[in-house]
């Protein structure tokens, strides 16, 4: 089992570097770990459709056809890390190959990659930018196998 991290941005952030490395390094032991990185579109704010779009796309094309996909999105579903740990499980359960969290940029997904999604998961009914979103998904991620192995990092 994989886990990959598609997001839009932060190639030039090096404390979203640093941090991603080490949950890299941190989810290494309980499975394969691949993020990829995708370049925001280069269309003005002013164009947020297109951009939305273009950013989509580039997204969809990173995505494999037996992949399991969860789109972060504030409108997904809210859940405590204990329900994520366990939804985890199941979407590993699956058996396909990769499951796949994807965060998108600054005006999010196009109708057609939410369409593609398996679960849409909602980080918080806040709106975060798509930095400190990476930042969360990777920190949850580790936090729902920590507790899926009963590990001491998670404290009810």
């Amino acid at each position: 089992m994989k886990l990959a991290f598609l997001f839009v941005g932060g190639h030039k952030e090096t404390w979203l570097t640093e941090l991603t490395c080490r949950y890299e390094t941190k989810l290494k032991p309980f499975c394969g770990v691949e993020v990829v990185r995708l370049k925001p579109s280069k269309q003005a704010r002013a164009l947020s459709e297109q951009k939305r779009i273009e950013e989509s796309e580039s997204l969809l094309r990173a995505i494999k056809k037996d992949d399991v996909v969860v789109l972060c999105d504030e409108r997904g579903d809210s859940i405590d890390s204990r329900k994520f740990s366990a939804k985890l499980v199941k979407l590993f359960e699956r058996g396909r190959p990769r499951v796949v969290f994807v965060i998108g940029g600054a005006f999010g997904f196009s109708k057609e990659l939410r369409e593609r999604a398996d679960w849409t998961w909602s980080l918080s009914p806040l709106v975060f930018n798509h930095h400190i979103a990476q930042a969360v998904v990777l920190e949850q991620v580790y936090r729902a196998f920590a507790i899926w192995k009963n590990l001491p990092y998670h404290n009810d």
